[in-house]
């Protein structure tokens, strides 16, 4: 049901990033859009939108586009949709100021109860200023299903993952409203020798049950400061920043 039959959507103009490799220190922001449609926004910049320093790379989870809109907080993205519904896309979104590759999406096996609609991931790749490759996985992990499925699909997406070496951050909404998931996550996360990224205040972090749903995690590169932002009115999530620094060779 709404199973999407074009799938990754490359941003039309993808030429137009700013330049080959991402700087020396570099801005993430993570965040599920909850179906909201930014359509309306496309010429206001998202450091302009939310007051902050404009971010480099965007996981977007929960985002909503026309069929190649031709902008996304006027930033080249590439979308990985897990419903299409008529001439409307929704999923996981990658925006970025630099030239990105190695697009890859990754739908679930299994499909959420009521819908009986795929979550995805998306991989991407961005070339660094130090000459490595950063790996990128934007997910919106599967929720409404007993935790083997929860298991099972995180462990078809590490092995895909497994092949990949160098720096690597995996961000989005894990879904990990209780402790067994969370454990799940943390076990999988170590196998890839990636680190969590903790918050000062944690307090603005989406949750249920008392347990955050969205997260951020990284190796081979060095955390300079982490920020978990409180935005009312645009989504039940709230974004995550991160500020991240490439380590010399």
């Amino acid at each position: 049901m709404y199973k999407p039959t074009f799938s990754p959507i490359p941003h039309p103009h993808s030429a137009k990033a700013k330049g080959h490799s991402l700087p020396d220190c570099f801005i993430l922001l993570t965040w599920n859009l909850h179906k909201v449609d930014f359509s309306h926004y496309i010429n206001r910049p998202i450091d302009k939108l939310i007051n902050i320093e404009p971010p480099h790379l965007l996981s977007l989870q929960e985002a909503a586009i026309q069929f190649q809109q031709p902008k996304f907080f006027n930033l080249p993205f590439v979308m990985a949709p897990n419903i299409q519904k008529h001439n409307k896309h929704f999923g996981v979104l990658t925006a970025s100021s630099h030239h990105c590759t190695g697009q890859n999406q990754c739908l679930t096996r299994s499909r959420e109860l009521g819908f009986a609609t795929h979550k995805t991931a998306l991989i991407t790749q961005h070339n660094l200023a130090n000459g490595q490759t950063l790996t990128h996985v934007n997910i919106h992990a599967i929720n409404f299903m007993p935790h083997i499925f929860f298991k099972k699909e995180l462990s078809l997406l590490w092995h895909q993952l497994s092949q990949y070496t160098g720096p690597m951050i995996i961000s989005g909404d894990f879904n990990t409203w209780n402790k067994t998931r969370m454990k799940t996550l943390l076990q999988a996360t170590s196998q890839l020798q990636l680190q969590l990224v903790a918050f000062p205040d944690h307090s603005a972090i989406k949750t249920m049950l008392h347990q955050p749903l969205d997260h951020i995690f990284y190796r081979g590169l060095r955390l300079i400061n982490s920020e978990a932002l409180s935005i009312p009115l645009i989504s039940d999530h709230n974004p995550l920043i991160a500020k991240f620094q490439q380590i010399p060779n």
